[in-house]
């Protein structure tokens, strides 16, 4: 099978982050610390204006991308994965990836770095700024996505593994398989391939 990979929010858990790192940005800054933790994204999870978000990203943003862990046996369960044959395709849409500049450049670099540190194998990478392109080019059968707002959209065209976050609980989705962990994600697929 052809599967893709979103990195934030399924490679990674970038909502604890961004919890535990703007909650403590709030106080130090003498900020509102009015917090949403439903919510998807930073701008609805934390009700600051643009300049404020803006110096939250330059004091934490690089810090995750660098050296945020994965979740727990995702390389693992990905080999495993790769070992039985599956094709592996990663496909971000993170914050500076898809832009044509210099950092742009730098992120798709600290990516590539990141996946490789971390030992998690995959057979090409796509920075997307629109993940349907990739999802209908490459005919993928399972896209693992934490997204509530794209995933409506991409089960239309292939079958979705959303992987369980606070802010996507309520979303429920024909063609969508909601995993809890790296291994559901292998129990799930294997499933769907003896199917």
């Amino acid at each position: 099978m052809k599967i893709g990979i979103d990195i934030d929010g399924v490679l990674t858990n970038d909502d604890d982050y961004i919890l535990d790192t703007a909650t403590k940005f709030c106080l130090e800054n003498n900020l509102n610390t009015y917090v949403n933790p439903y919510e998807y994204e930073l701008r609805k999870k934390f009700l600051w204006d643009k300049e404020i978000r803006d110096k939250y990203r330059e004091e934490y943003y690089f810090n995750y991308v660098l050296n945020c862990p994965p979740r727990r046996f995702a390389g693992e369960v990905i080999k495993k994965l790769k070992g039985d044959g599956h094709k592996i395709y990663i496909i971000t849409s993170r914050r500076y990836s898809t832009d044509n500049t210099l950092l742009g450049h730098k992120m798709r670099n600290i990516i590539k770095s990141w996946l490789m540190n971390h030992d998690i194998p995959y057979n090409e990478i796509y920075f997307s700024k629109d993940k349907t392109v990739e999802i209908k080019g490459l005919k993928l059968d399972i896209m693992i996505e934490d997204s509530p707002e794209t995933i409506p959209v991409f089960v239309k065209y292939t079958h979705i593994f959303c992987f369980d976050c606070r802010y996507n609980r309520d979303l429920n989705c024909n063609n969508m398989t909601r995993v809890f962990s790296w291994y559901d994600v292998y129990r799930k697929v294997l499933e769907r391939n003896n199917n």
